[in-house]
């Protein structure tokens, strides 16, 4: 009897949690942008290398596209525009977050809601919007911190598959996907062996297994090259799909993430990568600061996955992390920077960026490391990242400064749809708020202050 009951409240604890687990977003999806909407009285922060801050001017948008954007008064609208008064607030584009995996996890340990890993090694046919869950809990929260596109990046195996570039909205991944293909990840072996308490391998066995892993990668390629040059000499060769989504990445119109972090994974990524005539990215990069030359040479973007973390080895100073960022500005390689974490702490990117910024990193080019930088290695340069006339209307209203931890975005658009900007977060600091205020324990909560929609 004692048995059967412990069996029962395990089911019933099981479904709890799934319950939990399945709980999805009821946050409504935007409709298309209706009339022209035009900020005016803002400070503008363009995020366009080179450009100072507009102090007082005025964003223009229709259908979805900025059509205007300068400083002072806005011109003469035509009747029935909608029109935000941005006194007192800022105005700047969306975070772009490089190295996601938003709608991938909503609770890490219940498998049912993880798609982020597949089985076996070589999985060049997976993209990984596909499996993007729309309804995630998560990217109302990571909207709500004003990370408006992520670049979805599959997690396991060798070849993890192809990058995705996402918004946040959209009634199913296919409304959210803006490139379904943004470079094929690739999980590189480590080079050095490790030696740690925690590792149960010799170094001896750790050389065999990156020595294996590393002729695994080149076989791999070479057998999607071979197969590649075949069709094209006769269209009728036998289909491969992990083959077929390898033509773009062969031929150099698809970039390679590679995910490496010491400085000898990096190095030996760029090399190999040199050698396939590829088209590499580096993403991770805490070594990055030990191939600067190398980066330089071959003209290799970064995506630093994160300055909130510890240095990767022994002898780095405990600043490296943060004060890598300004290190490869300084070398004048271009690079952005990324959470590294787990989707909860996505709404963090923006602080990710402070950090940099308060360890020697111009403050401007911090901005510009979670939007347009961002953007011109997600390969979406043409479309976001900055507030500029033709490029999607995907931008923020700010409370403050960018980048201050106090700041927090109170208006949002993603290409023009002016989006619900709830989210779980919000409603259980509503929830627990009143209770304490109940309780006497807090005082009556003050709403902010936000911008006012005015007809014209």
């Amino acid at each position: 009897m004692i048995g059967s009951t412990k069996i029962i409240l395990g089911l019933v604890g099981a479904l709890g949690l799934c319950s939990i687990a399945a709980a999805q977003s009821d946050e409504i999806p935007a409709q298309a942008q209706q009339k022209i909407v035009a900020l005016v009285n803002a400070r503008i922060y363009t995020a366009v290398p080179g450009q100072a801050t507009i102090e007082r001017g005025y964003v223009i948008f229709d259908k979805g596209v900025i059509t205007a954007v300068g400083a002072g008064d806005a011109p003469t609208l035509a009747s029935g525009c909608d029109k935000f008064d941005c006194a007192g607030f800022t105005v700047l584009p969306g975070f772009i977050n490089v190295g996601s995996q938003l709608g991938l996890v909503e609770v890490q340990q219940v498998s049912a809601t993880d798609d982020r890993n597949e089985f076996g090694s070589f999985h060049a046919e997976i993209r990984a919007c596909v499996a993007v869950n729309p309804d995630s809990d998560l990217i109302p929260v990571a909207r709500s911190g004003g990370v408006l596109n992520t670049v979805i990046f599959p997690q396991s195996g060798v070849v993890a598959g192809h990058a995705s570039v996402m918004r946040v909205d959209g009634w199913t991944s296919e409304d959210q996907t803006l490139m379904p293909r943004a470079g094929l990840v690739v999980n590189w072996p480590m080079t050095e062996p490790i030696v740690a308490p925690w590792m149960d391998k010799s170094v001896e066995d750790q050389k065999k297994d990156s020595a294996k892993n590393l002729k695994e990668i080149d076989t791999f390629f070479e057998r999607a090259k071979t197969w590649m040059l075949a069709r094209e000499k006769d269209p009728k060769t036998e289909g491969d799909l992990r083959f077929e989504n390898m033509i773009g990445v062969l031929k150099g119109q698809e970039p390679v993430y590679f995910v490496a972090n010491s400085p000898g994974q990096i190095e030996s990524a760029l090399l190999w990568a040199k050698s396939k005539n590829l088209k590499p990215i580096i993403w991770g990069g805490a070594g990055a600061a030990s191939c600067v030359a190398l980066l330089k040479e071959m003209k290799v973007p970064v995506v630093i996955a994160g300055t909130h973390r510890l240095p990767g080895r022994r002898a780095d100073s405990v600043d490296a992390i943060y004060a890598l960022a300004k290190k490869l500005s300084d070398a004048g390689i271009v690079f952005c920077i990324a959470t590294g974490n787990d989707p909860s702490n996505e709404r963090h990117l923006p602080d990710h960026a402070a950090t940099a910024a308060a360890y020697g990193l111009p403050r401007d080019m911090a901005l510009q490391s979670v939007t347009s930088s961002a953007a011109q290695i997600a390969g979406v340069g043409d479309r976001l990242g900055s507030i500029a006339p033709g490029k999607l209307a995907t931008l923020q209203i700010a409370s403050g400064e960018p980048l201050e931890m106090t700041t927090e975005p109170v208006v949002i658009f993603s290409e023009g749809r002016r989006l619900d900007f709830g989210d779980r977060q919000k409603r259980l600091d509503v929830k627990y708020r009143e209770k304490y205020q109940r309780m006497g324990l807090l005082p009556a909560a003050t709403p902010a202050p936000a911008p006012v929609l005015k007809p014209v």
